[in-house]
């Protein structure tokens, strides 16, 4: 980023905060609840947040965070266990692709 620029919005941040406007926030002293955004491509992942912020997620991307979920899952799974999540993780992506295709047409 320029430095012009940085020096805008550091000087910026530094004035709301001594008027106070950064007291008093929701969550304020409580860690971050930081989203996984891995499996959301990049030039989709702000509308991701603003759709996850409102609470309604469209069911691809409820699909892709379940992929990615079983993905994670499968890579620590004992033996036993990754049948199942295999099988679990083909059926999620078949179905998402079933919802990709509708979308095209």
């Amino acid at each position: 980023m320029n430095d012009g620029i940085s020096r805008i919005i550091e000087q910026n941040i530094k004035r709301a905060m001594k008027q106070g406007a950064f007291d008093n926030l929701p969550g304020q002293g409580k860690p971050q609840q930081l989203i996984d955004l891995r499996f959301v491509p990049p030039e989709q992942r702000a509308a991701f947040l603003a759709l996850g912020n409102s609470g309604s997620l469209p069911p691809e991307m409820e699909l892709r965070k379940e992929i990615a979920k079983l993905e994670e899952e499968l890579q620590t799974a004992v033996e036993a266990e990754k049948t199942n999540i295999q099988k679990k993780l083909i059926e999620k992506k078949m179905f998402y692709d079933v919802l990709r295709e509708r979308r095209k047409q």
